[in-house]
C-alpha cells in the first residue's frame, strides 16, 4: 500500500469514530496537507513521528479533536461567528492548519521561531490556497508584544506549562478573549496556580480515535475588559 492510501484508510477510520462533519473539499485539504507534511518531514525533520498509524492518530486527529468544542464556544457565544485565532508554536501545522481548514470563516495566525516549519507552512498555504492563514515566524513572546489585543482566541497544543502559555496570550488577546489549551494531562495544579488575570470555564476531555493516552482541552477566559 502507498503511503498516501495508508494515511487516507487511517483517517477515514479515525474521523468516523471523532464524528465531525467534514465536506469533500475539507477531506480533500486534510488528505493533501498530510501527504505534504509527510513528504517534508522526510527531508527536513519537522517532527519526530516515523510511521503513518502515529502520525494520523497523534497528529491529525488529535488536533481535530478539538472541532466540536470550538463550534460549541461559537454557538455559546464565547467566540464571535468570525474570530480570529493565533496558533502559538503550531510547529508544522497542529492545530492550526486543520482548524482553518475546518473553520473557513474565521482567521489564523500561526506563530513559530523554527524557519523549516515555518516555511513549510508558508509552503501549505500556497498549495491548499488557504487564505485565512498568516504565517509569522519568530518568538512567541515577541509576536505577543508587537500584536496586543489583536486576536479573539490562542491555542496550541505544544507548551508544556500552561503558566508560560497563559502569559504569552494575555497580551495578544482582545477582552475577553479565550486562551485553549490542549493538554496530554490533568492540569488541576496548573491552574490553581495561574494568576487572576484569567479564569477557568471548563475543561473537556477529548476522545480522540486510537489513543490509549489522555486528552483534555483547557477552556479559560481573559479578566480584562
Amino acid at each position: 500500500m502507498e503511503k498516501s492510501e495508508e494515511i487516507k484508510a487511517y483517517f477515514e477510520q479515525g474521523i468516523t469514530k471523532l464524528e465531525i462533519k467534514l465536506n469533500q473539499i475539507q477531506k480533500e485539504q486534510i488528505l493533501e496537507f498530510a501527504n505534504e507534511f509527510w513528504r517534508w518531514n522526510k527531508v527536513h525533520n519537522l517532527s519526530a513521528v516515523d510511521n503513518t498509524r502515529d502520525f494520523v492518530f497523534t497528529h491529525l486527529l488529535d488536533s481535530l479533536a478539538v472541532v466540536r468544542p470550538i463550534t460549541d464556544l461559537i454557538a455559546q457565544g464565547l467566540l464571535s461567528k468570525k474570530a480570529k485565532f493565533a496558533d502559538l508554536g503550531t510547529g508544522g501545522g497542529f492545530p492550526g492548519i486543520l482548524l482553518s481548514i475546518m473553520f473557513v470563516e474565521h482567521d489564523f495566525v500561526l506563530v513559530d521561531a523554527v524557519k523549516k516549519k515555518t516555511a513549510f507552512l508558508h509552503h501549505i498555504k500556497g498549495k491548499l490556497k488557504l487564505k485565512n492563514v498568516e504565517v509569522v515566524e519568530g518568538r512567541i513572546e515577541n509576536h505577543s508584544k508587537s500584536h496586543p489585543n489583536s486576536v479573539d482566541a490562542t491555542i496550541s497544543r505544544a507548551f508544556a506549562e500552561l503558566s508560560t502559555f497563559v502569559s504569552y496570550s494575555l497580551p495578544l488577546l482582545k477582552d475577553m478573549g479565550l486562551i485553549l489549551a490542549m493538554k496530554s494531562q490533568k492540569i488541576n495544579e496548573e491552574i490553581q496556580a495561574l494568576s487572576n488575570e484569567c479564569h477557568l470555564i471548563r475543561i473537556e476531555e477529548l476522545m480522540v480515535p486510537n489513543l490509549n493516552a489522555y486528552r483534555c482541552l483547557a477552556i479559560l477566559q481573559s479578566n480584562h475588559i
